[in-house]
């Protein structure tokens, strides 16, 4: 009887074990893919791009993204993330191509019908600095933080503009947004599935969309609209890029 109960309990151990393996994971199971492009092309570093009659570089590009929520098809929201740092230019990609960005996170299998994003840094993670944090969060990059401003920077797209009209950008473009005042948020309905293996969106933020605004690209000729201000009172560059993010921004 001993014998038999051992082979039993042996059994049942072994078929506890297979079932295991068979079962789906479900770590992981969603990937959150970003891309930069310049008019519904991959962005490229160091590159002439058409801007008007004249032409635009597009040569760093970074910002800071809060409460990614996707949406369930019964009204329920299912956070991703708080707050993720968005690099299409680092320092250390391996050519000029602006790198695709992935983020992968653990989700209930379902269908899904929408997805939200914050575009900056919310306020109460805002109202923080980078030494709150620890070195492995996106808010502890000092290099984004700023001081002056008690305020994260945003945004960053950095680059070049033919002011002179002789064919080659050499007047600078620096956008960097940053504080409260300037925090947007936008819904973008997508209908996806998320199986109990794998589920799937792609992000893609157009920078020529970005600076065009109510369909007419910024007058780049008016040192105004070239680049935001240093000082904390004047976010009226800022305010115009940072509403225009949403209409640059495409969900697939």
């Amino acid at each position: 009887m001993k014998k038999i109960a051992l082979f039993l309990v042996g059994a049942a151990l072994v078929m506890l074990a297979s079932c295991g393996k068979d079962e789906p994971q479900t770590d992981n199971n969603f990937t959150l893919t970003f891309k930069a492009t310049y008019d519904g092309v991959a962005l490229e570093k160091y590159k002439n791009y058409p801007y008007g009659a004249r032409t635009v570089q597009m040569n760093k590009f970074n910002t800071f993204l809060s409460d990614l929520i996707l949406v369930k098809k019964d009204g329920g929201e299912q956070r991703l993330s708080d707050i993720e740092w968005v690099d299409f230019t680092p320092d250390l990609a391996p050519d000029n191509k602006a790198v695709e960005v992935k983020f992968q996170y653990t989700l209930p299998a379902g269908d899904y019908t929408a997805l939200k994003i914050g575009y900056g840094v919310r306020a109460d993670l805002n109202a923080k600095k980078p030494s709150d944090f620890a070195p492995s969060h996106p808010l502890y990059l000092e290099n984004e933080y700023w001081s002056g401003w008690q305020s994260y920077i945003f945004t960053k797209v950095q680059g070049l503009y033919d002011l002179d009209g002789v064919g080659d950008p050499e007047s600078t473009l620096t956008y960097h947004c940053g504080s409260d005042a300037v925090y947007r948020t936008g819904v973008f309905n997508t209908d996806v599935n998320v199986t109990e293996k794998s589920g799937a969106l792609t992000v893609e933020f157009d920078l020529k969309k970005l600076l065009t605004v109510n369909g007419t690209l910024l007058d780049l000729s008016n040192p105004d609209n070239r680049n935001t201000s240093h000082s904390a009172s004047n976010i009226v560059l800022g305010t115009k890029v940072m509403d225009n993010f949403a209409n640059a921004t495409s969900v697939k």
